[in-house]
C-alpha cells in the first residue's frame, strides 16, 4: 500500500503543470528559466481609440530560450478618452492583428489581454469568438481574466477559448475575500477558472493545485525573484 502511494504521488508530481514566466513590455532576460520552466511573451499591443485602432509589435528586447517560449500574448486596450466605435467588420480586424502579433515560431499558446467593463463584454467575447476562427491548427487559446470575474459572474461560459486565467494580484475590492477562500481549500465558483491561474511576486497568495501558474513580476525578472516565488509556490502545489 505505502508503494502504491508513493508511486501515486510520484505521478501526481510528474504530471505537475510547469511554471510560466510572463514576459511583459519591457527588457527581459529569461536565460535563467529552467528547463521545466515555460515562457509567455506579450508579443503585441493593441488599443482600440474611438474609430482609430493602433496596433504595434513588441518594441523591448527578450533574451530566452527559443523553444521554452510557449505561449505568445496579445494585449487590447480600449482608450477611455475617446467613444469607443464598435462594428461588426472591427472584431474581424483586430483578430486579424491578433493572429499577426501572436505569430511566433514554436508558439503553441495564444493568450489575449483584454480587460473590459460590464458594458463591453461583448466586445471581448465577439473578439475571442474571431480570433478562434482563425487559430492556427494546434494551437490553443488563452485568456486573462479578472479573478471577480470567476466569481461572480458567469459570462464566461460563452467565452470560446481553451484556457481562462484569472489574476490573483491587484485584485479590487472583495479579494481579501477571494485569497482567504482558496486559502482555505476553496476554488473559483466558475469552472472554467479552474486550469489555470497567475500570481505575482509581490503579492503572497495560497492558491489551488493542479493548474498552470503564470507568474507575474512588477519588475525585470531576476533568477532570484523567480527562485523565490518558484518557493513559494511549491508549497501550496506540492511539488
Amino acid at each position: 500500500m505505502l508503494l502504491a502511494l508513493g508511486l501515486a504521488c510520484a505521478a501526481g508530481r510528474a504530471a505537475a503543470q510547469p511554471l510560466t514566466l510572463w514576459a511583459w513590455e519591457r527588457p527581459e532576460d529569461l536565460r535563467f528559466a529552467p528547463a521545466d520552466a515555460d515562457i509567455a511573451v506579450q508579443t503585441g499591443f493593441i488599443e482600440l481609440s474611438g474609430e482609430r485602432l493602433i496596433v504595434r509589435g513588441r518594441r523591448h528586447p527578450l533574451a530566452a530560450p527559443a523553444d521554452r517560449v510557449t505561449t505568445a500574448v496579445v494585449h487590447v486596450q480600449v482608450d477611455p478618452r475617446r467613444e469607443l466605435a464598435w462594428r461588426s467588420e472591427r472584431a474581424e480586424q483586430v483578430a486579424a492583428a491578433v493572429l499577426r502579433l501572436g505569430a511566433r515560431p514554436g508558439v503553441r499558446r495564444l493568450q489575449v489581454d483584454f480587460e473590459v467593463r460590464a458594458s463591453q463584454r461583448p466586445i471581448l467575447l465577439a473578439l475571442l469568438q474571431a480570433v478562434r476562427a482563425g487559430l492556427p491548427a494546434g494551437t490553443t487559446l488563452s485568456m486573462t481574466a479578472l479573478a471577480s470575474w470567476c466569481e461572480t459572474e458567469g459570462w464566461l461560459a460563452d467565452a470560446p477559448v481553451d484556457e481562462v486565467v484569472p489574476m490573483l494580484f491587484r485584485m479590487g475590492p472583495g479579494g481579501g475575500r477571494l485569497k482567504a477562500k482558496l486559502a482555505a481549500g476553496g476554488d473559483f465558483a466558475d469552472p472554467r477558472c479552474r486550469s489555470a491561474l497567475a500570481i505575482s511576486t509581490d503579492t503572497p497568495v495560497r492558491a489551488p493545485a493542479g493548474r498552470r501558474v503564470y507568474l507575474f513580476s512588477p519588475r525585470s525578472w531576476t533568477a532570484s525573484d523567480f527562485e523565490r516565488v518558484k518557493e513559494r509556490v511549491a508549497t501550496w502545489r506540492g511539488d
